[in-house]
């Protein structure tokens, strides 16, 4: 089974095959883990996301209608749950802060090993989400403008506009945590 195409995997899975959900979660972990914590910034978060795009795996993988490749399929139910996450998290970061009248702390991230990778990191969670996906899925997954417009469901076009503006915000919010501007 681990030499089937995740074509012949998720066809699988639609039938309720497991053993084909397990060989796709193996093939694509480190993918799909890597962005969500990109997205979200906190390691035990990514987890719990990475499992939830899973279960979302399974629960439509009978819907899976190959206009697109997998993999696009699969960063857009990804896309979506982190999405989804940072939305409601605002939403209760929101109401904390109006009780507590104080801002909420960001999370902790792993100390790295270089301060300006830190104050990048920093720059990269700061950004509106919406920002903040296409530099993960570009820079961080590997993916093309193409796919990523995909995954997005809008035009390359867009997504060019929406990397360019992301990149210019990405760099003044850097130099302005580096207190360079």
């Amino acid at each position: 089974m681990s030499q089937a195409t995740d074509d012949e995997l998720i066809t699988a899975v639609g039938r309720g095959d497991r053993n084909a959900l397990a060989v796709l979660f193996e093939r694509h972990y480190q993918a799909v883990h890597g962005m969500c914590y990109r997205m979200t910034g906190e390691a035990s978060v990514a987890e719990d996301l990475t499992q939830d795009s899973f279960v979302r795996v399974l629960k439509y993988a009978k819907g899976f209608e190959r206009r697109s490749a997998f993999t696009t399929w699969l960063y857009r139910i990804v896309r979506n749950v982190c999405l989804d996450h940072l939305d409601a998290e605002s939403r209760v970061r929101a109401r904390i802060e109006r009780a507590a009248s104080e801002p909420i702390p960001d999370a902790a991230f792993p100390a790295p090993a270089d301060a300006r990778l830190e104050t990048l990191r920093e720059a990269l969670y700061a950004l509106p989400p919406e920002r903040r996906e296409v530099l993960v899925l570009s820079r961080y997954q590997g993916l093309s403008y193409a796919e990523i417009a995909d995954v997005c469901d809008t035009t390359v076009g867009a997504i060019k506009v929406r990397a360019h503006r992301a990149m210019r915000e990405l760099r003044q919010r850097f130099e302005e945590l580096e207190g360079t501007t």
